[in-house]
């Protein structure tokens, strides 16, 4: 194995995009903040109308 995919499999780069996340080796594979981002599903924002007060 080479030792770029080595290194992402030990979390020192992004597995995704291959970018240095913060110069520690986790022992496990990680994403970036940019990447986790990306595959967190987007919550929805309600438009919920005030009650207008008479």
């Amino acid at each position: 194995m080479g030792e770029i995919a080595e290194m992402m499999l030990n979390g020192f780069y992004c597995e995704q995009c291959g970018c240095l996340i913060d110069g520690e080796e986790t022992g496990y594979p990680r994403l970036c903040e940019d990447c986790a981002e990306e595959e967190r599903p987007h919550k929805r924002k309600r438009n919920r109308k005030k009650a207008k007060r008479k």
